[in-house]
């Protein structure tokens, strides 16, 4: 018979599995999203040299894959220490200092992400409860646009979580 802290620690272990696949999903969207735009800028450089016409959507399309694409991406990235990180201060601190610094940072960076997921939320849901439109050429619901950054934030606060409690185990 299982023990009660085996079992919790089992279901930590298959949520956290759960997560590092959603992370990775998300990371393929935004990579189909990457190539999709690429296309896009591709379409609107031969209709320019072509047809001398341009296609007034993909300016507007290319800015949205930006955002869709940061925050799809960035948690699989944080997930797998593939992010930017500045390193100059930490590389030259003493080995002693770097868990405790790298513990407090990634507490400190899923206060950030937790606050920014609860009023990224906010704006979303407002924006959908106001049908508010974007003022483009396009004019999507915002909300369609505005999603994906609670999403990404939220993923994001989790993964610094995991970060700090793998620092408190060393």
């Amino acid at each position: 018979m299982r023990q009660p802290h085996s079992l919790g620690k089992s279901l930590l272990i298959l949520l956290m599995r759960g997560l590092s696949r959603l992370n990775f999903l998300l990371a393929v969207i935004s990579a189909v999203v990457l190539v999709a735009a690429t296309g896009a800028v591709f379409a609107e450089i031969m209709s320019r040299l072509l047809f001398g016409k341009s296609l007034l959507w993909v300016v507007e399309l290319s800015g949205y894959a930006l955002l869709y694409m940061t925050f799809l991406g960035a948690p699989y990235l944080l997930e797998k220490n593939r992010h930017v990180a500045i390193d100059i201060v930490t590389e030259n601190l003493h080995p002693r200092w770097r868990a405790p610094l790298g513990c407090t940072m990634s507490l400190l960076g899923a206060a950030v992400c937790f606050y920014a997921t609860w009023y990224g939320l906010a704006v979303t849901l407002d924006q959908y409860q106001f049908g508010t439109r974007e003022t483009t050429v396009l004019a999507p619901h915002s909300y369609l646009l505005t999603w994906v950054f609670p999403l990404g934030m939220f993923l994001v606060a989790i993964q610094f979580v995991v970060q700090a409690l793998a620092c408190l185990k060393r």
